[in-house]
C-alpha cells in the first residue's frame, strides 16, 4: 500500500487495513485510517466545517489522489487493480439527496464527526447545492419563529428530526421532506421556502429510532414525487425510495449496464429500486424483469415504465425469497450489507450465465464474489459515486464457467 497517497494514523504511519479479515473488521480499520485523514491538511479544503463534520474526510486531497487511493482500496479488497476507473464528471454539489439532522437548539447539518449525539451546524455543504443551504436557513428561520421544537436525540423529545433534500439535477425539480415525531403539515402550510420547491412534504417518524424515514408522508404543497432524468429515461422518485445518490456517474453506470445486457434472452434485475436498470435493459434484451421487495417502489417503477413506453416488468417479492431465476443475465444491486445467503444459493443453483454486480460496499461485495465458486471475474470497474468521501461504487462482471 502506498503511504503517500492515503491518510495517516498518528505517529505517521500509515494503517493497511487489508490485515482485517471480514469485510466489517475491514470497514472499521479503514474508518480508523480516515479518522485522522483530515489531520493531514485541511488546507486545501473548500468546506470551512470540514474536519469537524461527519461528512466528507478526503475533501484535502486533490482529485487525483483521491480516485489513487480509492484504486488501492479495491486492489487490496479484491486483489486486482480495476479494469476501468470512472472519474465523476461532477464533484461538488453532486448529490441530489441529503439527510440534514436537526438538534434541540435547531442546528441543522450532519453529525459531528465521531460523536452521535452532537450536531454541526452547517451553513454551507458543497455537496448539494446552494439551494439546499438556503432551505436550511429557511426551515432553521422559520422553526424559531413558529416556536417549534428540535429534537433531543437523547431524552427523544422535540419536535424537529430531519430535513431531507432531494434534487434533480438533470429536472432541476427539488423536494423538501421535514421529518418530525408528530404531524405539523398544517402549521407547514406556511413556511414559504426562499428557493423553489415542487414536492414539500411532512414525514412522520414518533419511533425512538434515529433515522429520516418516515412512518407516515403527508403532502403539504405541491408533487408526491419529484422525477430525475438519467441516459434518456425520465424516473420518478418517492421520499422513500432509493436512487442513485450521483446522478452524474448513475448515468455512466446506466449507459455501462444496458451495453453489458445487450442481447440478453431474460434479465433478471434484483433490488430493481424505481427501475433505473431495468428499463435500459428492456430495450435491448428480449424481457426484462425487476424484482423490489417495498410495494410503494415497485407501482412507482411500473409508472416509470409506462411513462417510458417501456416493456420492462416488476415483481414484488424479497430476492431471497424468489426461488429459481431463469434468466441468462442478473444484475444485482444490493443494500450494503450484501447478498443474503439465500440469494447467493439461489444464483449457484440458477447459473445464470453472466452476473452483473454493482456495489456501494466493496468490501462486502468482496466476501460474496469468494462465495460464488465457477464463476469468473470477466471485469472489474471502480466508478466514483462519492468524491470527497472515502466511499466508491465497484462493478464485477462475472461469467460462469470458472472460479473467481
Amino acid at each position: 500500500m502506498s503511504t503517500n497517497s492515503i491518510a495517516y494514523t498518528k505517529g505517521g504511519n500509515a494503517q493497511d487495513p487489508s490485515t482485517h479479515p471480514t469485510a466489517k473488521s475491514w470497514e472499521r480499520g479503514y474508518k480508523k485510517v480516515m479518522e485522522f485523514a483530515w489531520r493531514v491538511s485541511t488546507s486545501t479544503a473548500i468546506c470551512p466545517h470540514y474536519g469537524i463534520c461527519g461528512g466528507c474526510s478526503i475533501q484535502h486531497l486533490p482529485y487525483e489522489k483521491q480516485l489513487e487511493m480509492k484504486k488501492e482500496r479495491i486492489v487490496e479488497l479484491i486483489g486486482r487493480e480495476p479494469d476501468e476507473v470512472i472519474p465523476s464528471p461532477v464533484i461538488w454539489n453532486y448529490r441530489n439527496r441529503m439527510d440534514y439532522a436537526i438538534s434541540r437548539d435547531l442546528a441543522i447539518g450532519l453529525r459531528e464527526r465521531g460523536k452521535w449525539w452532537s450536531y454541526v451546524d452547517l451553513k454551507v455543504c458543497p455537496l448539494q447545492s446552494p439551494e439546499a443551504d438556503a432551505l436550511r436557513e429557511d426551515l432553521r428561520r422559520f422553526s424559531s419563529e413558529r416556536g417549534i421544537e428540535g429534537y433531543d436525540v437523547r431524552r427523544h423529545t422535540g419536535v424537529l428530526r430531519y430535513l431531507v433534500v432531494r434534487e434533480g439535477k438533470f429536472t432541476g425539480e427539488r423536494m423538501a421532506a421535514i421529518i418530525t415525531t408528530e404531524p405539523i403539515a398544517d402549521t407547514l402550510r406556511d413556511f414559504s421556502p426562499s428557493v423553489g420547491v415542487d414536492s414539500l412534504l411532512n414525514g412522520v417518524n414518533g419511533g425512538p429510532s434515529d433515522t429520516s424515514r418516515a412512518e407516515r408522508i403527508v403532502t403539504v404543497r405541491g408533487k408526491e414525487t419529484i422525477s430525475e432524468k438519467l441516459a434518456g429515461y425520465k424516473f420518478s422518485m418517492a421520499l422513500n425510495s432509493f436512487f442513485q445518490t450521483n446522478p452524474y456517474t448513475a448515468e455512466l453506470m446506466v449507459k455501462f449496464v444496458k451495453e453489458e445486457v445487450s442481447g440478453s434472452r431474460t434479465v433478471y434485475d434484483l433490488y430493481s429500486g424505481v427501475g433505473t436498470f431495468t428499463l435500459p435493459a428492456a430495450d435491448v434484451a428480449e424481457y426484462a424483469v425487476g424484482v423490489e421487495s417495498d410495494p410503494l417502489t415497485v407501482e412507482l417503477a411500473r409508472r416509470n415504465a409506462a411513462d417510458n413506453g417501456s416493456s420492462a416488468d416488476f415483481m414484488t417479492a424479497k430476492v431471497e425469497a424468489l426461488g429459481a431465476i431463469d434468466a441468462d443475465t442478473v444484475i444485482l444491486d444490493p443494500p450494503r450489507a450484501g447478498l443474503h445467503p439465500k440469494v447467493v444459493r439461489q444464483l449457484l443453483s440458477s447459473l445464470p450465465a453472466k452476473i452483473i454486480y454493482l456495489s456501494c460496499n466493496p468490501a462486502r461485495q468482496a466476501e460474496d464474489l469468494a462465495k460464488l465458486r465457477g464463476y469468473a471475474l470477466e471485469r472489474l470497474v471502480m466508478v466514483d459515486q462519492f468524491p470527497h468521501t472515502h466511499h466508491v461504487e465497484t462493478i464485477a462482471i462475472l461469467s460462469r464457467g470458472a472460479q473467481i
